[in-house]
């Protein structure tokens, strides 16, 4: 027979079972007093809103790892870690992964197990955002801008503290003259910042941003068991800023003078210009173009021309024209220089025609020398002659002497009288002469 008092034992037992089976359960396991923990992080550098891994391994003083499942708690002064608290492996490793967030400084890790943690020179420290920037560069695009102003592209190409492109870290941009499309910008992923300077006068541009000095790494540590390995960066010096400067300047223009004719050019003749260009002495950027309107309607580019050039042009029409020569340089320079320039008409051609003999006789020959003068630039396209009898003979009264400056014509005149001889000379011009002269024809 059980008795109650058995019975009362048991059931006390039981519940004292299930108490302690609750408690131990509820208890974590922590590392034993005098064990050691050291953190490795793989990165000492973290852009806002960058992750890593940060890992705790724990050694025993008997330097082995402890029980597996030893719980470590990790704690930091800036963002946060998912989870909070790890539990070791077999090799007595925790891991936890590092949100940097949004705020950029220096996230100072601990961790820490039963007595065990974390010694202050073990103590890891990422650089996030702006606080790790090690260096800042600027280039600018172009460099030199017009005389009369002009926009240049600055870059800024921010980089770690470990040489790597920094992305996300916030640029400062001021300058001495002219004006930023933006003065506060965040770089890229490739870790550049780009704002636009507009200016008339040279000006230096400056870009800042925060910044720490440079770092150092040394080899994790651990003990048996398949424990050490990795890297464990150490805390780097803070420098206070990382800037950079550029000075974008002024291009200096080159100059262009046109001198025309010394004499006043004639219509339909060749007229011939000097233009000299002359470089910059400082700042300057070799001619793209220079384009010449004539004023005549007509224009012409003479492409990146130096130096003195000589280039003619024909005007049609006499008249006072404005010739304008247009200059274009690499940097973006462009300016006009203008002169007057009065085109005359062309001279006419001196037609003198004599006879031979004089008087000449009816029925014998008499002999008309025609003698052409040209201004210079000219010649005959064609000379004709008429010899003013076709309303007394059946002959022929006219010759065509084609492209002659000079001529000996025997014509034989039948009836006595003065008659009216007519030169025609066209020439290349264009224009048309017409000289007439009397000849005498004796009994």
């Amino acid at each position: 027979m059980i008795t109650r008092s058995y019975i009362a034992g048991a059931v006390g037992l039981a519940v004292a079972l299930m108490v302690s089976t609750v408690s131990c359960e509820k208890v974590p396991l922590l590392a034993p007093s005098g064990s050691s923990i050291t953190l490795i992080a793989s990165t000492n550098v973290l852009p806002v809103n960058g992750s890593t891994t940060i890992t705790a391994q724990v050694i025993e003083p008997a330097g082995t790892p402890p029980h597996s499942g030893t719980q470590v708690s990790f704690t930091t002064s800036l963002g946060t870690f998912q989870p909070g608290e790890a539990s070791t492996d077999v090799n007595g490793r925790a891991s936890v992964t590092f949100l940097a967030g949004a705020q950029s400084g220096t996230a100072t890790i601990t961790a820490l197990s039963g007595g065990a943690s974390v010694t202050s020179n073990n103590v890891v420290k990422i650089l996030v955002g702006s606080a790790a920037v090690g260096r800042v560069s600027l280039s600018a695009n172009p460099s030199l801008v017009p005389a009369t102003g002009g926009s240049s592209t600055i870059t800024a190409s921010v980089f770690d503290v470990n040489g790597n492109a920094l992305p996300s870290a916030t640029v400062s941009f001021s300058t001495t003259a002219g004006t930023l499309t933006s003065g506060v910008l965040n770089t890229d992923s490739s870790g550049n910042a780009q704002t636009v300077l507009r200016t008339t006068t040279k000006a230096t541009v400056t870009a800042t941003v925060g910044a720490q000095g440079g770092s150092t790494t040394t080899p994790g540590t651990g003990g048996g068991g398949g424990t050490g390995g990795g890297t464990t960066p150490t805390t780097p010096s803070s420098s206070g800023q990382a800037t950079a400067q550029i000075v974008i300047d002024i291009a200096s223009a080159p100059t262009l003078v046109i001198t025309p004719p010394t004499t006043p050019p004639s219509a339909g003749l060749p007229a011939a210009f000097t233009f000299v260009v002359t470089a910059a002495a400082a700042n300057g950027s070799p001619v793209r173009d220079v384009t010449v309107n004539w004023g005549d309607g007509s224009s012409q580019s003479l492409g990146a021309i130096s130096g003195s050039q000589i280039i003619s042009h024909v005007f049609k029409a006499a008249s006072t024209y404005t010739v304008t020569a247009t200059l274009t340089d690499a940097s973006g320079n462009v300016f006009s220089v203008s002169v007057p320039v009065t085109v005359i008409p062309v001279p006419r051609p001196t037609v003198i025609v004599t006879q031979s003999p004089a008087p000449g006789h009816a029925g014998s020959q008499t002999t008309l020398n025609i003698q052409v003068t040209l201004p210079n630039g000219i010649s005959v396209q064609d000379l004709q002659i008429n010899f003013g009898d076709n309303a007394v003979c059946s002959c022929n009264s006219t010759a065509d002497l084609g492209v002659a400056t000079s001529a000996a014509v025997p014509h034989v005149y039948t009836v006595v009288g003065n008659y009216t001889v007519t030169v025609t000379v066209l020439d290349t011009s264009g224009q048309t002469t017409v000289t007439t002269s009397v000849v005498n024809i004796a009994p």
